[in-house]
């Protein structure tokens, strides 16, 4: 028998149900770009682009929902959230920075390798406005995520399966080191977690929270 997230992806592939959700996606993706006066919408592929390491290495941009982001969000263990820089690696034109803003962390960091995006990404910044933003110390890099530093505070890291298994265990190991020299509270979230399998042995993080969805891992120093 198939799990229930397996059998409701099933159903989501019938046409019928496949065409009502494009176009309740499309919908949602121009009701928070029309309300929040920014431009976050629409899949880019990495060709054409002026990218900080190999097109190899990276995948294309998809936005991720802004449902699916506040489900994220509502998962996470309480936390009090002033504390916490907030790191999103692959963060594209920047909507999962601004649905991030809609907490109140301490900063929101957006590190993503394609020149373009990120200059959409810093514009959507300085546009964006919201009821509903908490955090206003946004801040956009364009760099390689492997050059990342990762800032001594507690953090919550967001991967939407930004890149290949390589950059991807880079960046994990980076996040390690990090956390040897500065041990602290550190909360990992997996969107569609295809690259699970690098924190199977993990001596770092435990498990918290896994759906068919996403995958949610902590720090196993954390402070109690």
């Amino acid at each position: 028998m198939l799990a229930t997230g397996a059998r409701t992806e099933l159903v989501k592939e019938w046409p019928g149900i496949r065409h009502a959700l494009a176009a309740v996606r499309f919908l949602e993706a121009w009701w928070f770009d029309t309300t929040r006066r920014v431009q976050t919408a629409g899949e880019v592929s990495l060709d054409q682009l002026t990218l900080a390491g190999s097109a190899e290495t990276g995948h294309r941009y998809a936005p991720v929902r802004p449902v699916a982001a506040r489900r994220l969000f509502r998962a996470l263990p309480p936390i009090s959230f002033p504390e916490y820089t907030f790191v999103d690696f692959g963060s594209g034109k920047g909507r999962m920075l601004l649905l991030a803003a809609e907490r109140s962390f301490r900063e929101i960091h957006g590190v993503e390798f394609a020149t373009e995006l990120h200059a959409i990404a810093e514009s959507n910044i300085q546009r964006y406005r919201s009821s509903r933003q908490q955090c206003r110390a946004i801040h956009s890099f364009a760099m390689d995520a492997r050059d990342y530093s990762f800032p001594n505070s507690p953090l919550v890291v967001y991967f939407y399966n930004p890149f290949a298994d390589s950059v991807m265990a880079d960046v994990l190991r980076r996040l390690e080191t990090s956390l040897d020299i500065a041990p602290r509270d550190v909360l990992l979230i997996l969107l569609y977690p295809e690259q699970a399998h690098l924190l199977t042995d993990s001596q770092y993080f435990t498990p918290h929270c896994q759906t068919f969805h996403f995958h949610i891992y902590r720090s196993r120093g954390r402070r109690q």
